[in-house]
C-alpha cells in the first residue's frame, strides 16, 4: 500500500521545488478546497491525489495518482507555464511564432526541477508540436 503524504507535506515539497527555479510565491499556493474560480486544488482520499479544477460550480478537471512525484510534476506543470507565459510575453519577437519561446522557457524551467519530468514535459511538446507545427 501506497503511503499518501499530507497536505502539508505537498505544500513544503512545493516550496522547495519552487526555490529551485525561483517562482513568484503567489504561484505556489496550494489548496485542499476549491475557489470555484478555475484554481486547481489537492484533495486526498482513499484513491490518492487528486487534482481538481471547479470553475462555476463545475469540475472542468480531475486527475488522480497514488504517485507523489506524478502531482507534483501536474502541480508544476501549471506553475512553470505560467512562468513561462510571463517571459514569453515579456520577450515576444512579433516574427517569430510565440510557442518557439514558450516551449523553450518551459524545457529550461523543468531542466532545472527533475530529469523525469523534464522527459514528460519534452514528450508532450513534441506531440503538440506533430499535430501543430511551428509557424514559419
Amino acid at each position: 500500500m501506497t503511503k499518501l503524504y499530507s497536505i502539508a507535506t505537498i505544500r513544503k515539497k512545493v516550496r522547495e521545488y519552487g526555490k529551485k527555479i525561483k517562482a513568484p510565491k503567489k504561484l505556489l499556493t496550494i489548496r485542499s478546497t476549491t475557489d470555484g474560480f478555475g484554481t486547481p486544488h489537492i484533495e486526498i482520499d482513499k484513491n490518492g491525489y487528486n487534482y481538481v479544477i471547479w470553475e462555476r460550480g463545475t469540475e472542468h478537471e480531475r486527475k488522480t495518482t497514488k504517485d507523489l512525484h506524478k502531482l507534483l510534476y501536474w502541480i508544476f506543470k501549471d506553475i512553470v507555464f505560467n512562468m513561462a507565459s510571463d517571459y514569453e510575453l515579456n520577450h515576444r519577437k512579433a516574427e517569430e511564432d510565440f510557442r518557439r519561446l514558450l516551449f523553450s522557457k518551459i524545457l529550461e524551467l523543468f531542466e532545472k526541477l527533475d530529469e523525469q519530468w523534464f522527459a514528460w514535459e519534452k514528450e508532450d511538446i513534441e506531440n503538440i508540436l506533430k499535430e501543430n507545427p511551428y509557424e514559419p
